[in-house]
């Protein structure tokens, strides 16, 4: 009787354990997000910043053609390095200290001229290296700790803490930039990654308390052409169709800000709404998933997407702007909170970071070419009528994307890895 109270004693003590390891993971992640993202709210500003050393329309969609040309690369780099090393976190940390070495000379080389300008593109192009691929890693993080057997810690609860974090700074650096240059910008952009590595070196990797632990796998031993399936082609072709008019409304936000006559120092407070409005989506979004599955999230956000740069195209109202921002947190919440959840769920088993690297490497290179033609485009025809074009040209996104599951469950009767990544269930696969 006394040694059965014991094991019940000592079972308690290590649930209990377990519980306690489970919040401070949950802390530590969530407090990494909410500094990270000073790193994106800092990004977004890179319109702002280029505009205010004097470069026009044209050449701003040349160098974010520049930059996006690096994820070509960039993205499948770390995804296979992810996979091959089974470690996620290694990656990130990775990625943000070659961030924070590339960005702190940006400052100093933008206020030269001539060879001073071409290095300092040459400089944002290194940091897109490094940069673009850490977003992809956190997120695998997430996701991995939401299916990781000692833990299962929501997906929503720690990565609400990203958009908290993208809104505070957003509308901190409204403040800032009354003060400082924009350039210098960088250097607060340097910091925040720093302060990401740091924290990530006290969070225990995601295989840890497995099981069964995976061993590094060899290039040629990694299998790549079970990443081509039906579902994966199909998600690739949508990812094309949905970034080049997504990738316009980021790149060229600032010249709809003059549109409504508002100063471009505005920004940061517009991100700040849109980053708070992400918040009640991501902590609801298990729910919606459980009832609806990881594929309806994904045709929500398309359909408000397009709503939001309706507004951008034909309101005249400053409130009106203001209210497209709520759309624009809405939509991104469902988006990143699909996203990589939808993808994971249809990659082979193994090859998940490799699998969402092909997915960005391949939007990338499409959105390289649209980068380049988008500053012309807004050149000649507009502000208004460029976001009427990109209202088009999201539900065409839509549209396919509906058309690849009706022909995948009806037409060709393909059944992805996980059936909750389907919008329409066929009848046979049904729970009872």
């Amino acid at each position: 009787m006394e040694a059965h109270r014991k094991r019940g004693a000592r079972g308690l003590q290590n649930t209990e354990q377990k519980a306690l390891n489970r919040k401070k993971i949950q802390f530590q992640l969530s407090l990494t997000e909410f500094i990270y993202n000073g790193c994106f709210a800092a990004s977004n500003y890179l319109s702002v910043f280029l505009e205010s050393i004097g470069i026009s329309a044209s050449q701003l969609g040349l160098i974010t053609s520049l930059m996006n040309g690096i994820g070509i690369v960039s993205q499948p780099t770390w995804g296979v390095i992810s996979d091959r090393i089974q470690s996620v976190k290694q990656c990130f940390r990775l990625c943000m200290l070659g961030t924070a070495l590339c960005v702190l000379f940006i400052p100093a080389l933008s206020t030269g001229t001539g060879i001073w300008r071409g290095l300092m593109i040459a400089m944002l192009m290194a940091m897109n290296f490094f940069f673009q691929p850490s977003n992809m890693m956190m997120e695998l993080w997430l996701v991995r700790v939401n299916e990781h057997p000692s833990l299962r810690i929501p997906y929503g609860s720690i990565r609400s803490w990203a958009s908290i974090g993208y809104a505070v700074f957003s509308l901190a650096f409204v403040a800032v930039f009354r003060v400082i240059p924009v350039r210098n910008l960088y250097y607060l952009f340097a910091g925040f990654a720093v302060l990401s590595i740091l924290l990530t070196s006290m969070i225990p990797s995601e295989s840890e308390g497995r099981a069964e632990k995976q061993q590094r796998l060899r290039l040629r031993d990694m299998p790549f052409r079970s990443i081509l399936n039906y579902w994966i082609v199909g998600h690739i072709i949508f990812e094309v169709l949905y970034q080049i008019p997504m990738g316009w409304r980021v790149t060229y936000m600032v010249y709809t800000l003059k549109e409504f006559q508002l100063d471009t120092s505005i920004y940061g407070a517009l991100m700040f709404i849109a980053g708070i409005c992400e918040v009640p989506m991501l902590l609801l979004i298990r729910r919606f998933t459980r009832r609806a599955g990881w594929a309806w999230p994904l045709l929500l956000n398309v359909l408000i997407l397009a709503f939001e740069y309706s507004l951008y195209a034909w309101g005249h109202s400053v409130v009106i702007l203001f209210a497209a921002q709520l759309l624009r947190g809405f939509s991104f919440a469902l988006y990143i909170a699909s996203r990589y959840q939808y993808v994971h769920r249809l990659a082979p088993e193994g090859m998940e970071a490799s699998t969402q690297a092909l997915i960005n490497s391949i939007s990338a290179v499409v959105n390289v070419i649209a980068a380049a033609a988008g500053g012309f485009l807004l050149e000649s025809l507009g502000t208004r009528s460029f976001f009427a074009l990109l209202v088009g040209l999201q539900l065409i996104s839509g549209v396919f994307f509906v058309l690849v599951h009706v022909a995948g469950a009806k037409w060709f009767h393909q059944v992805p890895r996980d059936r909750e990544c389907m919008l329409f269930v066929p009848k046979s696969l049904r729970r009872p």
